[in-house]
């Protein structure tokens, strides 16, 4: 007897510990269900799997698998928010992409951009296959290989078919502003560094020059060393060379450059979320030349990080911007891996200097515009730079 009574407390235990745990958890996943922001999914999005089903058992050609057909619905998703920041990376390309973020690049050195549908060129990476054959911020790539580009082409797709093996080549049909007639130009894919920081005296004068070709890791760093060289040189000015520096890694290079002209604590930027919240960024402690006069170059190929460094100098007055408008990359966008390996380039917030100036569609105005013609170009001339030289000498 005793031992069936133990049964049944045993049993009657078991239960009571099982109800407990249910309600325990029905409570967690409340709680969560409570605290979770909610994403709402479409009462009509029925209307999706009804196309789906209509595809699947009526289209007369082949239809792609289902994993095709899914990045595809993701990608009209992604289209319809008509930002051409916002893209699904496939997963082979996503690891080449984070291999890329390592510091090196295996491709023909371009940096690009979507405008108006049409694949622009933002800068050629200095010493790179692109930069050899001399092309030039705002090119227009109408061509890689013998097809023309997409109406909805991303920079993504383009940098794909971009890179290669080493050694191999790629043919691209371009068209510069003012010019008549697009042009063909080979390019070899290589392997190479990417530079940041190239710092000297010049020539004849007391003055020195930074070129920033981008922001990385270790731009900062370098930056200051630069810095340190000319000032033991006695530099009595500065010209900052930001022109055709796509930016880069934010923020620590640009607050780190930033604090070495402002004062502690000055706000660099203001980044404005979708829910109207703000975030502001201030300079370094870094201050190697608050005192030292300045120049900044900047053109359409000064963007993102870039120009918020421009943008900052500008609105306190700190450096002079000499050359032609920027090119106005002021959104800001995160990566989200998806569980297939795939990833989401996606816009979270836009960019705005000390002074609320946009950024982003607009870019910043040159305080001197010193336009670099074609003609300059061929004969090796930067009247941009000497510009810079005559203001540092003449203080205006």
């Amino acid at each position: 007897m005793r031992t069936v009574l133990k049964l049944i407390v045993a049993f009657l235990l078991t239960v009571f510990i099982v109800l407990i745990a249910f309600a325990v958890g029905f409570g967690v996943n409340l709680y969560h269900a409570q605290t979770q922001p909610k994403t709402e999914i479409p009462q009509k999005f029925g209307l999706f799997w009804e196309s789906w089903k209509i595809v699947q058992g009526e289209f007369y050609g082949d239809v792609p698998d289902k994993q095709t057909l899914t990045r595809g619905a993701i990608r009209g998703l992604l289209q319809s928010l008509g930002d051409p920041h916002t893209v699904l990376i496939e997963p082979a390309p996503a690891q080449v992409e984070q291999a890329n973020l390592k510091g090196e690049t295996g491709d023909v050195g371009l940096n690009l951009d979507v405008r108006n549908h049409v694949l622009t060129i933002v800068s050629p990476i200095p010493g790179s296959p692109a930069d050899k054959a001399e092309l030039r911020a705002g090119d227009l790539i109408l061509k890689i290989g013998d097809k023309l580009l997409p109406f909805d082409i991303t920079v993504q797709d383009a940098q794909n078919q971009l890179r290669g093996p080493i050694g191999s080549k790629v043919m691209l049909n371009v068209r510069r502003i003012g010019d008549p007639k697009p042009f063909d130009v080979e390019l070899a894919r290589e392997k190479y560094p990417l530079p940041t920081v190239d710092a000297k005296m010049l020539p004849g004068t007391t003055f020195g020059y930074i070129k920033v070709t981008m922001e990385t890791a270790e731009t900062g760093n370098e930056f200051a060393k630069a810095l340190d060289s000319l000032k033991a040189q006695k530099m009595t000015g500065l010209v900052l060379d930001l022109r055709n520096n796509p930016g880069g890694l934010f923020p620590d290079p640009v607050l780190d450059i930033t604090g070495q002209f402002l004062k502690n604590n000055d706000v660099v930027l203001y980044e404005k979320y979708r829910d109207g919240t703000e975030k502001d960024f201030r300079a370094g402690s870094r201050r190697g030349a608050t005192d030292v006069p300045l120049a900044v170059l900047v053109n359409s190929g000064t963007a993102s990080a870039a120009e918020i460094i421009a943008g900052a100098l500008k609105d306190y007055k700190r450096g002079v911007l000499i050359g032609e408008p920027t090119y106005g990359k002021g959104s800001v966008q995160v990566i989200r891996n998806l569980s297939d390996g795939a990833a989401l380039h996606i816009t979270v917030a836009t960019w705005y200097t000390p002074k609320r100036t946009p950024l982003d569609g607009k870019g910043l105005e040159p305080d001197i515009a010193i336009p670099l013609t074609d003609d300059s170009i061929k004969k090796k001339l930067d009247p941009q730079l000497d510009r810079a030289i005559q203001y540092l000498q003449k203080g205006a």
